[in-house]
């Protein structure tokens, strides 16, 4: 699982890193809504891979 947030750190780090302004967006990285279901949905399952994981 921490290899998992490892890799999943390391492949956003650049969308971040070269975030820019601008479409009216709040704050630098605008594109933020457009990603929010997505990260939204990697959270649940994240959070339902621990559940079952310490479940045994």
């Amino acid at each position: 699982m921490r290899k998992l947030l490892l890799l999943i750190t390391i492949l956003l780090s650049p969308s971040i890193a070269l975030a820019h302004e601008g479409h009216g967006g709040v704050g630098l990285f605008h594109h933020f809504v457009d990603l929010a279901p997505a990260l939204g949905l990697l959270v649940v399952i994240a959070a339902g891979l621990m559940w079952v994981k310490n479940r045994k």
